[in-house]
């Protein structure tokens, strides 16, 4: 079942992400996909072999192959997995915050943001990592980030109108929250040379979500 769905995605990407609503109930294909977002994130697209991501994750390359049929067929399976991941956690948050008010309801889905960057940090090293190649895989990247800048785009020219955020251009705000949340996760190595901090650490992470809401809504 997990090599046919992975030979649909592989042909055309879908206009809007397929979004799942569990976790895959194969842990040798998480494992493969645990692996494969690991080495995708460090040394791009390119600089990845599936020999490698296989020996990774303690599986054969026939094996990896029943599953993934080709490496751009394994790229776009982690990219699909790491979207839902993220779209999971922000539905889960947003669904407990039912009769809260705009401002909180939006510092906790930035803190939520800050918080899943912090232990997903290989999506946006992928999304660097294409940034820079620009090309068709970017393309496929940009279709699953469009609902999420969309969603948090409409909410900050919202708060621009209320007069809870600075009156800046909600796409510049989008690119001050995905740059500044991130970013000391995914400059891990610099970030421990810098500053002393270790930013796998919890109080390191909130207190970084707190300084991320301070910027944006200063409080």
């Amino acid at each position: 079942m997990a090599k046919t769905s992975a030979r649909k995605s592989a042909k055309t990407p879908p206009k809007r992400p397929a979004r799942t609503t569990r976790p895959s109930a194969d842990p040798t294909r998480d494992r493969i996909l645990a692996a494969a977002a690991d080495l995708f994130s460090d040394r791009s697209f390119a600089g990845a072999s599936t020999r490698e991501i296989a020996a990774r994750a303690g599986v054969t390359q026939p094996l990896l192959n029943y599953h993934f049929r080709s490496k751009d067929d394994l790229w776009r399976a982690v990219v699909v997995a790491l979207f839902d991941r993220l779209a999971r956690t922000l539905d889960e948050r947003t669904r407990g915050l039912r009769g809260v008010d705009p401002l909180t309801s939006a510092k906790l889905r930035v803190r939520e943001f800050v918080v899943f960057s912090a232990h997903n940090p290989q999506l946006h090293r992928i999304i660097m990592q294409e940034s820079k190649a620009d090309g068709p895989r970017m393309d496929y990247i940009a279709e699953h980030v469009r609902p999420f800048y969309a969603a948090t785009t409409a909410l900050f020219a919202r708060l621009a109108r209320e007069g809870t955020v600075p009156p800046i251009a909600p796409a510049h705000l989008f690119y001050i929250l995905t740059g500044a949340g991130p970013t000391m996760f995914v400059l891990g190595p610099e970030c421990r040379r810098l500053s002393g901090l270790d930013p796998t650490s919890d109080a390191v992470i909130e207190a970084h979500a707190d300084a991320v809401c301070l910027l944006l809504f200063g409080r």
